[in-house]
């Protein structure tokens, strides 16, 4: 279809759907509960969702997702016109009659359940806006297979997030649809995760997206704050038709048309657009395009979500992060060399002063000063290029080779940071959220993992390796006081050091506190069911970064990571759970390991453990001294006691089994002191040493 003929029918439907929630909204005397959403869907799960028995391989299957898109923007309004295709493969051993679909970008206007969210957690954000402010995402003609049109509901209407289609006739194993879209999106002029400004548009979310079905059925779920995406793996052949002044950032690479980078290119940086990358890309379209315009098509394989953004006031930096790949080392293929795409604000002061407009007058200065800093400063010179090609060096020694031809770091409208397969949106640069951002491109983009269901499993993951590349993990911090063979590792001499691990005891302190205050919920708790977005964050980035620090120390630094190759090398490009992960841990230990996840993604609780009944005895070798570990907090761990002399530290560690054991330390010195925990590797609380009799 050409563009202009996409433009008149988009016109002709654009009330379809509105008027395809109103009918749903009527029709709504249907249930409102979605699949695997109702009264008797456990809060945390408590059987795999995709991994088979075992924890390996054998036997898992996913489906299969692939889009083919035409997408038409019109920046003066900041609305795409698009049609696509979508074949949908069904592996599972299951006939489907139905599908579910995600229209995210509905989430960021009144009526949706993110805006009652807000309103009920005391935010205002979209639930006021008017048209044209608000986001949406709307069909201009009923979805059809083979010509016949699908019949659409929205059951939680007037909330459109999630749509069912109705299938003509049952989908058997192994077979596959076609399934024909036609609609129009906008995001909202206040971003979050999205957005537009002027002629600037960040389409994170703006297509229709199917959801995940696995072993527990359908995943389809509400946008709301708490929580994030999941989707089905596939390819995505992406045509985006814009103005000629356009310089687009997007998941693949572009394989024909210009995406405008050669024009922006910052002296000295030459732009690799890999556009060679795939093998057997399909033949494309040609279009008759408007004046004044162009035709630039994106290609990528094994990516379950597809995002861009376009701007023409976009700046370009590029580079190359070139490696020698272990040939075999991967059932996947990967690249030698990935292109880095950076794309910041050229236009920072005029962009920036936009931002700023509804700014007090007194705090305006500032406030744009900052814009400027977080939107071309940051970024310019090679810094933010510099922070791609550190976060794939790290990134590559943790978890294993990047496997996609390039990744974009691009400047967006909202700040913080957003991921998606190949490709970050982010409001600002620097080494931390580059690291944060490409790190979510393996836990969430590679690592399919459930955002919605299990963000621990991505966001936690993700918030402790970007604290363990920066040193500020308590394996690292504790392993840095014992090297130095402190007799007082109270009190150690490096500064920097001694601060790095009094922010360390600091942090547990707070977290037992917020578990004796109440204030804590299991970690594994579906997103939506937080009691508040405040609390769903706490959990699923600072809590469950605590766990991976504890699994870090329980396991030992060897099998940790281990445990993370394994885990990525066993389970890229297909979904992942918590039995999923905890299979590569135990693999890569040698140990059970479902006490250590049962308790903390399925309970709340501390790690508590006292020393009592302390002796010495002289022997044949030295001395004997005998002491009595106990447990006393919930959470079990192999906990580390040391006993000084005047040669240094002796470290046992506990049996997380047993709940009171005595311990057996022989030393040639004289024993001076024992300690729980002496280095702090540990979650648990500092005591006191124990002198010794």
């Amino acid at each position: 279809m050409m563009p202009s003929e996409i433009l008149r029918r988009a016109a002709r439907f654009a009330a379809l759907g509105v008027a395809s929630m109103a009918a749903a909204a009527a029709a709504s005397a249907q249930s409102a509960v979605l699949p695997n959403q109702g009264p008797d869907a456990p809060r945390v799960p408590r059987t795999p969702a995709t991994t088979p028995l075992f924890g390996d391989t054998v036997g898992y299957w996913q489906q299969r997702a692939d889009y083919t898109i035409v997408a038409t923007l019109d920046d003066g309004r900041g609305v795409i016109s698009a049609e696509g295709t979508l074949r949908y493969v069904n592996n599972s051993p299951d006939t489907l009659r139905e599908l579910w679909v995600h229209q995210h970008l509905n989430a960021f206007r009144p009526g949706s359940r993110w805006s009652a969210t807000d309103e009920r957690e005391g935010r205002t954000r979209f639930q006021s806006m008017r048209d044209p402010d608000f986001a949406y995402e709307r069909f201009t003609r009923a979805p059809s297979v083979g010509g016949r049109a699908l019949t659409v509901a929205y059951p939680l209407a007037p909330d459109s997030t999630v749509a069912r289609l109705t299938l003509p006739q049952p989908l058997a194993p192994r077979d596959s649809i076609d399934v024909q879209f036609e609609w129009t999106a906008r995001p909202s002029t206040l971003a979050r995760r999205q957005g537009r400004r002027a002629r600037s548009v960040d389409f994170a979310q703006w297509y229709p997206k199917v959801a995940v079905y696995d072993r527990h059925g359908w995943k389809p779920n509400a946008l709301v704050p708490a929580g994030e995406f999941h989707g089905e793996f596939g390819s995505f052949d992406v045509t985006l038709i814009v103005a000629d002044d356009q310089v687009l950032g997007a998941t693949g690479v572009p394989v024909s048309g210009d995406p405008g980078w050669q024009r922006v290119a910052v002296a000295g940086h030459s732009v690799q657009t890999r556009a060679h990358a795939y093998r057997d890309v399909p033949e494309g379209r040609m279009y008759k395009l408007p004046a004044g315009s162009r035709a630039v098509r994106f290609y990528a394989r094994d990516v379950h979500h597809f995002a861009w953004s376009a701007s023409p006031g976009f700046r370009y930096e590029g580079g190359q992060y070139v490696r020698a790949v272990p040939v075999g080392a991967y059932r996947f293929p990967a690249w030698d060399t990935v292109a880095v795409h950076v794309l910041y604000r050229g236009d920072a002061e005029a962009d920036c002063a936009l931002q700023v407009a509804s700014t007090p007058e007194s705090q305006r200065a500032r406030a744009l000063d900052g814009c400027i800093a977080s939107s071309r400063s940051q970024w310019e010179g090679g810094r933010a290029l510099a922070f791609g090609l550190a976060s794939l060096t790290w990134l590559e020694e943790v978890f294993g080779t990047y496997p996609y031809p390039q990744m974009t770091i691009l400047k967006r409208i909202d700040g913080g940071g957003t991921e998606f397969p190949m490709m970050m949106q982010n409001g600002s640069a620097s080494q931390g959220l580059v690291t944060h951002e490409g790190g979510h491109i393996y836990a969430y983009g590679i690592l399919g993992s459930n955002e919605w269901q299990s963000g621990w499993m991505d966001e936690g993951l993700t918030s402790y390796q970007t604290a363990w590349q920066t040193g500020n993990t308590r394996s690292q911090v504790s392993a840095a006081i014992a090297a130095r063979n402190a007799q007082d590792p109270a009190a150690v001499s490096d500064p920097a050091l001694a601060a790095r691990a009094l922010a360390l005891r600091n942090a547990v302190a707070a977290r037992n506190e917020a578990v004796r205050a109440g204030r804590v919920e299991p970690i594994g708790t579906r997103a939506d069911l937080f009691r508040d977005f405040a609390t769903y964050n706490a959990m699923v980035y600072g809590r469950a970064a605590a766990m991976y620090e504890s699994l870090h120390d329980a396991i030992g630094d060897v099998a940790f990571r281990a445990f993370l190759r394994d885990y990525y090398a066993r389970w890229a490009f297909r979904h992942v759970d918590r039995w999923a992960m905890q299979a590569s841990a135990e693999r890569a230990s040698g140990q059970a390991l479902g006490w250590f996840f049962d308790q903390w993604v399925d309970s709340v609780g501390v790690v508590e453990y006292a020393l009592r009944d302390a002796s010495v005895e002289r022997s044949s070798a030295g001395y004997d001294l005998r002491v009595t570990l106990e447990r006393r907090g919930a959470y079990r761990h192999p906990m580390p006691v040391g006993v000084r002399t005047a040669a240094g530290w002796t470290v046992l560690r506990g049996d997380p089994a047993r709940d009171r054991q005595g311990l057996l330390f022989r030393t040639r010195e004289r024993p001076l002191e024992v300690r729980l925990d002496p280095f702090g590797a540990t979650d648990a609380a500092r005591s006191d040493p124990i002198a010794i009799p």
